[in-house]
């Protein structure tokens, strides 16, 4: 006979949303463990091991995530966990085809799956998961991320945070009563993009006496986000039982008490967790905190999702060593800008240019343009890693250079294998950075 644990587990297995109806998986580049070691390093956090690393993804889904990071990267070892049967088939499916057999799936429900996994790892990921299941099973996987995680490692757990995520979660509740009753997921999930669609529309009618109050326009664009997404993604965002958001002191309380400290923000470097450096020591001096400094950051800067990296608390900050920062290697696209004499470059992606004042960043920058994607060593760039280091970290922040600690491999058969399937199944490519581009010939 099951024990009460054991009964809810498989009836949450066999009861599984995921299931009826497959969320739509992506690879998520800032979850690629080089990625999160270097912003570990830079916020001063632990330094796991750049390679021979073993990785756990915790709703790995149908493995998008997890199987182009283990193509590039042969000398690790990966394990995906899902509580998606039908998720899991395909993973393994997918896993056979590309001959990776450093990967490994599992089909278990999170309040089980220490039971399913062995040993310790450098790297955990759980993307999409924290926010979007139950209190009790939200407990065991941070409980198995306690035990699981070694010394030294890295989490990543990203969740839905306050107050940002109000807004959509009163689209949540208004879809959710729109479309009960509609039938099965799928069927409710694109009643509820047309549902938005008229929504969005309404706000932007011409008649509208609304129409130009900031209100009206957040709501527009809140609706049309609805319908710009795949079905799945609005399924299991917007009409699934379990989706709690997260006030940032909240969250912190919460990890704590499970003995982790937050590093920094996997995606400080992106424009969805890029925030002022300064803001807030600013708003302490002003006095102006509310109920944390790290909440009122999230109201004035409307923060709906937070990607943070944590690790075993309590955290010691230790600075990179010029050593350490000379050894990175650095990429740039930034190309020089015709007509407007030295020291000028754009950043082809945003279009954002930069003056660079000093000659030996000029020439660092024109030498690094023409091999993109490729870097190279910042010690072997620069004489002076101490003059430069500031503005190469700032540089990076704002996303017009990548630091990284290393080149990946970039294997070519096993990569056109995975190129072949990534763009017959969704149309991309998973680059050796972990970046999704267009997709390729899929002949």
């Amino acid at each position: 006979m099951l024990d009460p644990v054991d009964s809810v587990c498989a009836q949450a297995l066999s009861h599984n949303p995921y299931d009826e109806l497959a969320y739509r998986c992506l690879p998520i580049e800032w979850t690629a463990p080089e990625r999160l070691s270097l912003t570990s390093i830079l916020h001063g956090g632990p330094r796991p091991h750049a390679g021979g690393y073993r990785v756990l993804e915790l709703g790995c889904g149908d493995g998008a995530n997890l199987l182009p990071l283990a193509l590039y990267r042969s000398r690790s070892q990966f394990v995906g966990v899902d509580g998606a049967a039908s998720q899991i088939t395909l993973a393994e499916e997918r896993r056979r085809s590309l001959g990776l057999g450093i990967v490994s799936f599992v089909h278990a429900d999170f309040r089980l799956a220490a039971e399913c996994v062995d040993g310790e790892f450098d790297y955990i990921i759980g993307h999409g998961i924290f926010s979007w299941v139950p209190d009790d099973a939200r407990d065991a996987l941070l409980a198995l991320c306690r035990s699981r995680l070694c010394d030294g490692g890295l989490l990543y757990l990203n969740y839905n945070s306050l107050p940002g995520w109000s807004i959509r979660g009163m689209v949540r509740d208004f879809l959710m009563a729109q479309t009960a009753g509609s039938g099965g997921l799928l069927e409710r999930a694109r009643e509820a993009q047309a549902v938005a669609a008229r929504v969005a529309a309404s706000f932007e009618a011409p008649s509208s006496e609304v129409e130009t109050h900031p209100y009206a326009r957040l709501m527009a664009n809140e609706f049309h986000f609805v319908g710009e997404h795949d079905p799945s993604y609005v399924a299991h965002e917007y009409l699934s039982q379990h989706n709690r958001a997260y006030w940032r002191s909240d969250f912190l309380q919460v990890m704590r008490a499970q003995g982790f400290d937050v590093v920094a923000d996997a995606d400080f470097n992106y424009p969805s967790g890029r925030l002022p450096i300064d803001l807030g020591s600013r708003l302490s001096s002003l006095r102006v905190v509310g109920r944390a400094v790290e909440d009122t950051i999230d109201l004035l800067c409307y923060r709906q999702l937070h990607s943070p990296i944590l690790a075993r608390g309590p955290s010691r900050r230790r600075e990179a060593t010029l050593d350490e920062f000379g050894s990175l290697c650095v990429a740039s696209c930034l190309r020089p800008v015709p007509g407007d004499g030295d020291g000028w470059f754009e950043h082809g992606p945003s279009g954002f240019q930069v003056e660079a004042r000093e000659p030996t960043m000029q020439a660092a920058l024109a030498r690094l343009e023409p091999l993109w994607p490729r870097g190279l060593p910042v010690a072997t760039m620069f004489d002076d890693v101490a003059r430069v280091r500031e503005d190469l970290t700032l540089l990076h922040r704002n996303g017009l250079i990548e630091l990284r600690l290393g080149e990946p491999d970039c294997s070519g058969v096993q990569a056109r294998a995975l190129h072949h399937l990534e763009t017959l199944i969704a149309g991309y490519a998973t680059t050796p950075y972990h970046v999704r581009s267009a997709a390729v010939a899929a002949g």
